[in-house]
């Protein structure tokens, strides 16, 4: 009877066991959304019925005191608690890893900073302040309010706000306010313009933060409206730091057909100029100040097409990610030299590579990937590199195959991605992993390049002239409409004709890739250098209007009728000045010199637009300057967080 006890007893326990084992692995298996629905029915049905036999079995030989029937039932069973419980670990773990990319808390945190110092902020007393006017942004406007209230602030000072982030930043540097509100990121977003020396000293007075849950927007608790079955588009964002706040230096759109495996990929260039989500007109690249959230919709609003999904991974994340792929094969455009991840430039750090096609580790990929300063095209063919990188690895994860890597690979990725899809969107990328895998061998994702073209323009943005890019409408449209239909919003138009040489290599067509005359974007000239006559033609010719203020001078290098000043500043963007222009002109009050001659300044000519590149590897560069727009070079060494920007061209 002692032992018909303990066989009891044994069974209990590993009946209990043996439930909570196949009821972990089969809730588990139930998570896997995006599976295929067939299979996991099966499987949690088969564990349904080892579960129903094995407990029988031991039940039974417990029954009728069967020895050798109990011992080899009570294995079985602890094999089947072992798998169970081994099949729950493994799935939970990749359900938690992907859970971790699309939920948890983002921490927005605030300073406020001057270019003087300043009282601590409890004594701050007669100056003013600066802020956005913007009520969605946490670091420009949510956190500042909150920290005026506290502080109380506004009963002591002017709180002035302002449209944007470029115009806040730009007060403070024309000392329009004292203080200003920003970003406790503040010194990378200011090393990212122009306008502050090098040497000038930033003094934080205050900082304030504050953790937040993902909003539904940013966790698409609803899920998006586009199935990963079917087309959808996803916004790539490379980022060089971590927190909510970065700079956008690299911005791809994505769009990819499931069925067919093809991908269109647009690189937006950094500097192009665009109206961002504050409504300011200003470098793409700063629409990383706002955030993710203010990123998506800059995009969403620049090319008309739907942000399904985003995904952010740090740079340093690139190099990990890809040494688990077990590296990427690239074909190499050219030969290069580039600083390593730390930005240790010298012949012990540098990470250099030849042209042709090769194996790239991780610190090799980072490297095509951020190289710029030496490449013709300067930041436009660093887009076309990071495009052949996300080419690369897209390819090689079609050859894991073991467990172990692809957890190697899903460690990386949750450590170093965030991203807007829900963890039952991610699984469903199951079915696109499944397609890849199970196609031949030596087959790759179709993917589709392009090009945005245009002309660099000087502008100046209330603080110094800054480079920009602009870009060609119809090059934009192009890309629009590949994308498109890709997206399958279009139709793919039918070609009725085809033509080639045997003499010449086939090469795939990148989209965008022309140059156009359209019409140009005008600054606003130096009114200085015109006679009044000369500005009165120019205004009437550009829909402007000019007043004229008199100012009396006794300035022996001043003359009667000269222009001294303007209410707009030369190289403002037409559209962006007010339509009248009110020009101060000199009457001398004594000593009155001879008038010097000073010839009229004609209207401004149109720069001549460039033919079709000879070459498609390396197009022209189009004339980038109009006549008298800019009386001076400007300084553009705050161009870029880690190289000079004198080789940005279009």
């Amino acid at each position: 009877m002692g032992k018909l006890k303990l066989y009891k007893i044994i069974t209990g326990i590993l009946s209990v066991l043996s439930i909570l084992a196949l009821g972990s692995a089969i809730y588990s298996i139930y998570l896997l959304t995006g599976v295929e629905t067939f299979y996991r029915i099966m499987i949690s049905l088969l564990l349904i019925l080892l579960l129903i036999t094995s407990v029988y079995s031991m039940l039974d030989s417990v029954k009728f005191f069967k020895k050798k029937k109990f011992i080899i039932s009570s294995i079985c069973t602890g094999i089947l608690i072992l798998i169970g419980f081994i099949i729950a670990i493994v799935i939970f773990y990749a359900y938690l890893k992907l859970s971790d990319m699309s939920t948890g808390d983002i921490i927005y945190k605030t300073s406020l900073i001057s270019l003087e110092e300043q009282n601590k902020i409890s004594d701050l007393k007669g100056i003013k302040i600066g802020m956005i006017d913007h009520e969605e942004d946490p670091e420009g406007y949510i956190l500042p309010t909150e920290v005026i209230e506290k502080y109380k602030l506004k009963d002591k000072n002017e709180i002035i706000k302002y449209s944007d982030t470029i115009t806040l930043m730009s007060a403070l540097i024309n000392k329009e306010v004292d203080a200003i509100f920003v970003s406790s990121k503040y010194e990378s977003m200011f090393k990212n313009i122009e306008g502050l020396k090098e040497d000038q000293e930033i003094y934080e007075i205050a900082s304030y933060e504050k953790k937040y849950k993902k909003p539904a927007s940013e966790k698409t608790e609803e899920g998006s409206k586009v199935k990963l079955t079917e087309p959808f588009t996803v916004l790539l964002l490379g980022v060089d730091e971590e927190g909510e706040t970065f700079n956008g230096d690299t911005i791809m759109l994505i769009s990819f057909d499931p069925e067919t495996l093809h991908a269109t990929m647009f690189s937006i260039p950094r500097d192009t100029y665009t109206t961002i989500c504050s409504g300011g007109l200003t470098k793409i690249t700063h629409s990383g100040w706002g955030g993710t959230k203010c990123v998506v919709q800059t995009v969403e609003d620049f090319t008309g097409l739907d942000v399904d999904y985003y995904v952010r991974i740090n740079f340093k994340g690139v190099i990990d990610l890809v040494n688990a792929l077990d590296g990427i094969t690239v074909d190499v455009p050219m030969d290069f030299c580039e600083s390593n991840s730390d930005r240790l430039i010298g012949p012990d750090y540098e990470i250099c590579l030849n042209k042709g096609v090769q194996k790239l580790n991780g610190e090799q990929a980072l490297a095509l990937a951020r190289h710029r300063k030496t490449l013709p095209l300067g930041d436009f063919q660093r887009g076309q590199n990071q495009q052949l990188v996300v080419e690369g690895m897209l390819n090689q994860i079609k050859t894991l195959r073991s467990p172990n890597d692809f957890y190697n690979v899903l460690n990386i990725v949750s450590k170093n991605i965030d991203t807007s899809m829900s963890t039952d969107e991610m699984l469903s990328f199951y079915n696109i992993g499944k397609s890849i895998i199970t196609k031949d061998s030596d087959a790759s994702i179709n993917i589709t390049k392009t090009f945005l073209t245009g002309y660099d323009l000087y502008v100046y943005e209330g603080y110094s002239y800054a480079y920009t890019f602009q870009y060609y409408k119809q090059s934009l449209d192009a890309i629009i409409k590949a994308m498109k239909i890709n997206l399958k919003q279009l139709e793919q138009e039918e070609i009725k004709t085809i033509s080639f040489s045997i003499n010449k290599p086939y090469e795939k067509t990148i989209i965008g890739y022309e140059y156009y005359s359209e019409p140009r974007r005008s600054l606003i000239p130096d009114f200085t250098q015109y006679s009044l006559g000369g500005a009165e033609t120019w205004a009437s010719s550009n829909g402007f209007t000019i007043t004229t203020e008199t100012v009396e001078s006794n300035d022996p290098s001043h003359y009667n009728g000269q222009i001294i000043a303007q209410s707009v500043h030369d190289g403002v963007l037409l559209e962006k000045a007010p339509k009248n222009i009110v020009l101060s002109i000199v009457k001398k009050v004594e000593g009155e010199p001879s008038k010097p001659t000073t010839p009229e300044k004609p209207d401004d000519e149109e720069p001549t637009v460039p033919g079709l590149p000879t070459d498609p590897d390396i197009p022209e560069n189009p004339d980038t300057t109009n006549p008298g727009e800019n009386p001076e070079e400007p300084d553009n060494s705050g161009e870029d967080t880690d190289e000079d920007n004198e080789d940005n061209e279009s």
